[in-house]
């Protein structure tokens, strides 16, 4: 099965991606197997790096323009944005723009969150930043996290991130803490609209594997409470599992 499947997108989902780990990676990987047949928007509610070429097919990135690409039928892949800052980011979009832009496009995939490229992190009151549209909020753990040390250098506000999952700063990220990071309201799925997909992601050796069971049987005992589909795998080697 294609990852798409793994996710059940069916035309006219809106999915916001949260967390840290591989958000990119997965919002253009889905965006790949959808743009032969389908008209597929890429965007952002914060921030993304301009892709290379080959990452798409239509990009516009002056707001003016959008309602010229909204209305051509090409399938494909769209990459509209406000701007591009001096770090060479696509600026995202209002909630207000996406949602006019809706009807336009079969799939519309949103990175709804910032990570600084780190491998967890903790959420401000501001954040994640997700459209009040959406169908799917897909959340990404990075298992190969267990065992980091917590500290600003690993995990993009530290200090949040330990209030959230009971953690203190020095300490080695445990089973447990990626568990609270799961279940807490103020973490992974907080602001969360439509169905609700944990993906487990660098699930790529007999450890992480593992360690990625663990983790899912300890959500799978509290999953009625929480609603959360669940698919464990690797961006990298394209291997995937529903659980």
């Amino acid at each position: 099965m294609k990852l798409s499947d793994y996710i059940e997108l069916k035309k006219k989902d809106i999915l916001s991606i949260v967390g840290a780990g591989g958000k990119t990676t997965m919002m253009f990987k889905l965006a790949e197997e959808l743009r032969s047949n389908s008209k597929v928007l890429i965007t952002t509610t914060t921030k993304i790096y301009n892709p290379p070429l080959h990452k798409y097919d239509f990009i516009c990135t002056d707001k003016d323009h959008f309602i010229k690409y909204s209305r051509m039928k090409d399938n494909g892949i769209y990459v509209l944005g406000q701007g591009i800052n001096g770090d060479n980011k696509i600026l995202g979009l209002t909630t207000k723009e996406l949602e006019e832009l809706t009807p336009y496009f079969d799939y519309i995939l949103i990175e709804a969150d910032g990570a600084k490229e780190k491998q967890l992190k903790g959420w401000t009151e501001f954040e994640p930043v997700i459209c009040g549209k959406t169908t799917k909020t897909l959340g990404i753990i990075d298992i190969q996290s267990k065992g980091i040390l917590i500290n600003e250098d690993n995990i993009h506000r530290s200090e949040i991130f330990s209030e959230i999952t009971g953690a203190k700063d020095g300490e080695s990220v445990t089973l447990e803490h990626l568990l609270n990071l799961v279940i807490n309201p103020r973490g992974l799925f907080k602001g969360a609209l439509g169905e609700k997909i944990l993906f487990i992601n660098k699930v790529e050796g007999s450890v992480d594997f593992e360690l990625a069971n663990l983790l899912v049987n300890e959500i799978t005992i509290k999953k009625n409470k929480l609603g959360i589909a669940v698919v464990i795998g690797s961006l990298k080697t394209n291997i995937y599992f529903e659980k």
